[in-house]
Formats: C-alpha cells, structure tokens, sequence
C-alpha cells in the first residue's frame, strides 16, 4: 500500500507541472484515490483496535494463568501491534499529504 500511496504521489506532482493537463479531470481522480485510501484507513484503525482488544484480552488471561504459551502469544500480538501501527501511521501520513495535492489542484483550477 505504500508503493501505491508514493506512485500516486509522483503521478499528482507530475501531472501539476503539466500545464497541458485538465486539472478539472484531475481533480476527480484525485478525490476518488482519496476516498479509497480513507476506506482503507478506516478498515486498519478499525483492525488495529481489534488487535489492540486482543493484546489486552491476552495479557488479563495470561495474568490469570501465566502460562508460558499464553506469554509467547501475547508477545507476538504485541509485535503485530506494532507493525498495525506503522502501517497505520503510513497511512495516516499519506493521505495527508494527499488532502495538500488536492488543494494544490484546486488552486490551478483557479
């Protein structure tokens, strides 16, 4: 997803150096990308929370039963955790960045 967000990125800063280019045309396109990356935005926060749910379900039961298993498995959803965060953090980053792109869009429409 994130070769993605960067290739539309350059696609976008390439496309406003083109005079020639119908930023009316552009400017759709750009809100529809940007629709899709606020739908996959909402669907990782919404997993990430759920993971998070999970870590914490983990660590009451291990707390409860110290098992040795149940700590190996409550270290791996931590490190998922993490991963989910970056990704999300990634996300987040990128379609703010893209909300810039589009203001700069409308500003050559002007």
């Amino acid at each position: 997803m994130y070769k993605y967000l960067k290739k539309h990125e350059y696609f976008i800063k390439e496309a406003l150096l083109n005079e020639k280019q119908d930023f009316n045309e552009l400017l759709i396109f750009h809100k529809t990308q940007i629709e899709f990356l606020q739908h996959e935005r909402l669907i990782h926060l919404l997993v990430t929370f759920f993971v998070f749910a999970m870590v914490i379900i983990c660590i009451g039961i291990t707390m409860i039963y110290q098992l040795v298993l149940l700590y190996i498995l409550c270290l791996i959803l931590m490190i998922l955790s993490v991963f989910y965060i970056v990704h999300y953090y990634q996300l987040e980053n990128g379609v703010q960045r893209w909300y810039l792109l589009y203001n700069e869009i409308r500003n050559k429409i002007k």
